[in-house]
């Protein structure tokens, strides 16, 4: 007796063509109805999403404004009171020239502690400015408590545009020794108020800063800045509850009516001056989209409706049951669920029952290489902060070799100190060393990974990079010179920044030698490190405490791996190392 013969569904093909046949609307017409729910959920969101950022780029740039006008007034007391720099005179030359420089003011008032005017300097074509002429007990202890930019009020400048009154106190020894007066230019500022409002809310006028009293700080129309417009009856303010004074964080959003039109409109404070920083759209213009897809979607439907109304309900019903599980499931899988479509769609003998077995498995597969991507990931990013990238990928990808032990390699070995650290440690905060040393640290090996070298370790205030191992290269020495002298060049860069930040800068002495060495794991069962040891550690550890500040030290051994044309050496005659009886030939890098 043969088996019985298994019965072949009905394709999903055929089911669909009489289904279109009969009636193939209602489906759609509840896929409409949710494409439109969908997207106007989505739309709205979106528009709410890009007013909080666009409101969110307008505070940062107005604050790095300000940011900018405070380093510039730093800048400026440096030159009157950094010693060194010749008599009042000579002080004024260079303050008067530096604000010719800038763009953003014209002028700079010294003012006394207590508030007397001492002097202004200007750029030669500025008009004289209307100042005060001794400062107010208000604005003094304002100074005083915060120690940074104070913004007084706005107004009219000698050129005839609108100005932002600031005063800046230049603090010595934790007392003001003066205060810095100027009025900072508003034109730029307005300017892109007016960019940001034509280019993303249809109209420049809809982005705006007002102060606690309501009144224009920032407006695409710098006219309107200078007159001081009163926003007070503003719709937004009066939809919106919280702080009025503007003097706590506050972000906000909401629906309000202007001039008789419905409007969007976001708010966030800068409370640390007081200000507000608006977002305004017609919401007709904001959702005009969202009106369109209504009408077209709502007319789609209507006809579906009509044509679809009565014929064939049952078996729409029926087909779109499955197809909704396996809608569901792959949004789910979009969401990076990995779950399956359930045994409705499984157990059918068509093709949504292959199709639902065949995504099943599927899922299965990826949350399995989900869970192991994510392993490695994890693993990775954990061992980066402690090894290098080859390190790493020595770790991740060959598991078996985290062993104890090591092997024979010929490696270049890069030591470099950072001279006169003690003494730097003994006169600064070990903030400002901590903070240093994380730069140079941070720069340095950027720059020897780069050059496919490896961190082995910091020792304190001295790196230790080895080239050669877990991967060699035929220029490896090659390399670590070059690293060494993208590292002095470097440093040129990193003392600007330090002797600006903390009247600071320090200098490398650095040691390069090619030899033989075992690399690999050091330590124990529990703890252990990737490192090298042997003489050709020692050394190149001797030829950097041998280097002057500056001086890069290079062995023969390293130069004949090199070659004669690669790099630019200078030989410096033989050292005797200590700890060796024979003297080394060495070579300096030079400048």
């Amino acid at each position: 007796m043969s088996p019985p013969e298994t019965r072949r569904g009905v394709s999903l093909f055929t089911r669909l063509f009489l289904l279109i046949l009969v009636c193939a609307l209602p489906p759609l017409v509840g896929l409409g109805w949710k494409m439109m729910d969908t997207n106007a959920l989505a739309l709205e969101e979106l528009v709410r999403h890009l007013h909080r950022s666009l409101v969110g780029d307008v505070q940062r740039s107005v604050r790095g404004s300000l940011s900018r006008v405070e380093q510039d007034l730093e800048g400026l007391g440096q030159l009157l009171f950094a010693p060194g720099l010749g008599d009042d005179a000579t002080r004024f030359a260079l303050v008067g020239s530096r604000v010719a420089a800038l763009g953003n003011i014209d002028f700079v008032t010294l003012y006394a502690p207590n508030g007397q005017s001492v002097t202004t300097v200007k750029a030669d074509e500025v008009p004289a400015p209307r100042i005060a002429s001794r400062l107010d007990a208000a604005l003094l202890d304002a100074l005083s408590s915060r120690g940074h930019l104070v913004v007084r009020d706005v107004s009219t400048g000698a050129r005839g545009g609108p100005v932002l009154e600031v005063f800046f106190p230049i603090i010595r020894d934790g007392s003001p020794r003066a205060i810095l007066g100027t009025q900072v230019k508003l034109g730029e500022l307005c300017a892109l108020m007016g960019e940001l409002g034509e280019r993303f809310l249809g109209a420049p006028e809809n982005v705006f800063v007002v102060d606690q009293r309501r009144r224009l700080v920032l407006h695409a129309d710098p006219a309107r800045v200078a007159a001081r417009e009163d926003f007070s009856h503003h719709g937004l303010f009066a939809a919106l509850s919280g702080d009025a004074s503007f003097s706590t964080d506050m972000a906000a959003i909401s629906d309000f009516q202007l001039e008789g039109q419905e409007m969007l409109g976001s708010l966030e404070v800068l409370s640390e001056h007081g200000w507000a920083v608006v977002v305004q759209q017609p919401q007709s213009v904001a959702y005009a989209s969202l009106t369109e897809m209504r009408r077209s979607i709502l007319a789609a439907l209507a006809l579906a409706a009509l044509v679809a109304l009565g014929a064939g309900l049952l078996g729409a019903r029926q087909l779109t049951r499955p197809l909704r599980d396996l809608v569901a499931a792959t949004r789910a899988l979009a969401e990076r669920a990995f779950c399956g479509v359930g045994e409705r769609v499984t157990r059918r003998s068509d093709e949504v029952g292959t199709l639902g077995r065949a995504f099943e498995d599927m899922a299965r597969t990826l949350a399995s290489k989900e869970r192991e991507l994510l392993s490695q990931t994890q693993a990775r990013a954990a061992l980066s902060r402690y090894l290098s990238p080859d390190v790493v990928e020595l770790v991740v990808s060959h598991p078996e070799r985290l062993r104890l032990g090591g092997e024979r390699r010929e490696v270049t070995i890069l030591f470099a100190d950072v001279v006169g650290f003690t003494h730097l440690s003994e006169t600064q905060p070990p903030e400002v060393i901590v903070a240093l040393l994380n730069e140079l640290f941070t720069f340095a090996t950027e720059i020897i990974q780069r050059r496919g070298g490896i961190i082995d370790k910091f020792i304190g205030d001295c790196i230790m990079a080895v080239w050669g191992t877990p991967q060699s290269h035929d220029d490896d020495a090659q390399r670590a010179v070059l690293a060494a002298e993208d590292l002095r060049r470097w440093l040129d860069v990193g003392n600007r920044r330090w002797r600006e930040r903390w009247g600071i800068e320090i200098q490398l002495a650095m040691g390069v030698h090619t030899g033989f060495a075992v690399a690999g794991n050091v330590g124990s069962d529990k703890r252990m490190d990737y490192t090298v040891i042997g003489d050709t550690v020692n050394v190149a550890a001797r030829l950097e405490s041998m280097a002057q500040p500056g001086q890069i030290l290079v062995s023969e051994a390293t130069r004949e791996r090199i070659g004669d044309d690669s790099v630019e050496l200078v030989p410096v005659g033989e050292r005797r190392l200590h700890g060796r009886s024979a003297a080394t030939r060495t070579y300096e890098v030079p400048v």
